[in-house]
């Protein structure tokens, strides 16, 4: 350790578990907005060893701070690290860390250590002075707030704090005219929250994290969005993620305008735009809404990267292990910025060894916890992140699922071969008699976050992202049709391009048909793997 590190540390302990604190303390770009931190403006190369490597500066006082932060380092729900090594000013480094710890009498003890080096005697000074123990104080006091909230959630935690800061959200923007019923509520709401949303959220709007912020299902905050696009509110775009390094490889205001394959900008894998897989929907503020403050109050913490379970820098043949087990799931594991990756599932909650470098990773080995070896001779950082999309990620092939956004997304045309994966979704046809089964059939699945897909013969067959939806929807039709027959099926499906828009096919298709044409009257038929998929 350095003679010239100075460290300040501090313990408080709080209520709530780790697991409820996780979510709020590991958010670091709302945490620092939050705490009034300055934003900075952001700067990538790719060196010559085609490592990325990220630059942050801000203007303070006539001077301009710069420094370059090495890759945020994590353990969900024990611990957060980052580091910044500066170019000039008072200070060579500065590293910050939180833990989150199992506390004596219950609850957590969280301990923030502050360690820097200083420049000179300025430098030494300054960490010596009041500043640090002032931006402790208020970490505590936010983190009291955050400990509050945990044992009695009251609504989206940072949306409530930057409404409760932001005098000018009592401000409402005009509504237009033809906006009438459920949608101009959903309209209001929407435009309520621009005016008060975090910074932090403003740069990629994902319409689940408006769910949650504004308290509604996820459909109608795909339809707040869809309508605060169509009014001049919002702007949608269409973001591509590489699936080896997870980086944004691409992103266009139109569909059609994503090509079927690409090389990623960072690692130059080859990237196939999937409509489940790789290409999702955000939205971000039209200039006339609100104009987002430019920069960034982190550049990359845990909650931005939400699949990522750990991501820790080794240096050469280093091994570290942490006292950790991985839950029941499927994962990846990989090396940021290198083409090196490994999916995997544990079957139950467990440790691994994970062997690797920047040019190769190897088969995983059992361990009692989360081992880690970097058996090269250059610095690398090993990830280990769930499999699938993110929790507030959108694909196109779920939007896909909602009624509002598949009629938007039809006409733009979709970029898919035949047999594209389109994910697990619930499948549900009714065969009843009556001339308006099509309108309320597609009413209902709308009102239960779902779409109707098509006459397939056999009945009006409707899709759902979710199996409780689906069952919300069966259960609404029954009201309304005693005497119809109803088929449920949820699974895997695909999708193919016609001229009357995308088709759904696979197994569950194909059953979900049977079981409807085998349903008795008013006895909805349920398959096995709908009803697991309930109760799951």
């Amino acid at each position: 350790m350095s003679k010239r590190l100075i460290e300040k540390s501090w313990t408080w302990p709080l209520s709530a578990s780790r697991e409820a604190l996780w979510p709020l303390v590991s958010d670091t770009a709302h945490l620092n907005e939050a705490l009034g931190l300055p934003r900075y403006r952001l700067r990538e190369t790719i060196d010559g060893d085609g490592m990325r490597r990220r630059y942050g500066e801000f203007d303070s006082s006539n001077d301009r701070v710069r420094w370059e932060e090495p890759p945020f380092e994590w353990a969900k729900n024990h611990w957060w690290r980052w580091v910044r090594l500066y170019e000039s000013g008072p200070l060579e480094m500065v590293r910050a860390t939180l833990i989150l710890e199992p506390g004596k009498k219950g609850g957590t003890d969280v301990t923030y250590t502050v360690e820097a080096e200083p420049r000179g005697t300025l430098g030494a000074l300054l960490i010596r002075s009041g500043h640090l123990k002032e931006e402790a104080r208020k970490l505590e006091k936010l983190l009291r707030i955050a400990d509050a909230h945990c044992r009695k959630p009251r609504g989206d935690f940072f949306s409530n704090l930057a409404a409760s800061g932001n005098k000018a959200a009592k401000d409402t923007l005009s509504l237009p005219p033809q906006v009438t019923g459920h949608d101009r509520t959903l309209l209001t709401q929407l435009l309520g929250w621009l005016k008060a949303a975090p910074e932090s959220d403003l740069g990629e709007i994902r319409a689940k994290r408006v769910a949650r912020a504004l308290g509604i299902s996820a459909g109608e905050a795909h339809t707040a969005c869809l309508l605060g696009m169509l009014h001049g509110a919002l702007e949608r775009y269409y973001r591509v993620s590489c699936p080896h390094c997870r980086n944004t490889a691409r992103e266009e205001a139109v569909l059609k305008d994503i090509p079927a394959s690409f090389g990623c900008r960072y690692c130059g894998a080859e990237v196939a735009a999937r409509p489940a897989g790789t290409v999702e929907i955000v939205f971000k503020p039209h200039s006339a809404t609100r104009v987002p403050l430019s920069g960034v109050t982190c550049a990359s913490g845990p909650a931005l990267s939400g699949r990522t379970v750990i991501q820790q820098t080794l240096e050469p043949h280093e091994r570290r292990d942490l006292p950790m087990v991985l839950p029941q799931g499927a994962y990846v594991a990989r090396v940021i910025d290198a083409p090196v990756s490994l999916a995997f599932d544990m079957p139950g909650p467990g440790g691994v060894m994970l062997k690797a470098s920047n040019e190769w990773i190897g088969d995983l080995e059992g361990a009692q916890g989360i081992v880690l070896e970097n058996h090269g001779e250059k610095t690398a950082t090993f990830v280990i992140e769930q499999q699938g999309w993110p929790a507030e990620a959108t694909s196109v092939a779920e939007a896909l699922t909602y009624e509002r956004l598949r009629e938007t997304l039809v006409a733009e045309g979709l970029p898919m071969a035949d047999g594209e994966d389109a994910g697990e979704a619930a499948l549900v046809i009714i065969s009843a008699r009556g001339e308006t089964v099509a309108e309320i059939a597609k009413r209902t699945a709308t009102a239960c976050d779902g779409a109707l897909v098509e006459n397939t013969g056999a009945g009006h067959m409707m899709i759902f992202s979710r199996a409780v939806a689906a069952s919300a929807a069966v259960e609404a039709l029954l009201k309304r049709f005693p005497e119809a027959r109803i088929g449920a099926d949820y699974g895997t499906l695909t999708l193919s391009a016609t001229q009357e828009g995308p088709r759904y096919g696979g197994p569950v298709r194909d059953l979900v048909a049977d079981l409807s044409g085998l349903a008795q009257e008013g006895q909805p038929n349920l398959s096995d793997r709908f009803v697991q998929a309930l109760k799951g």
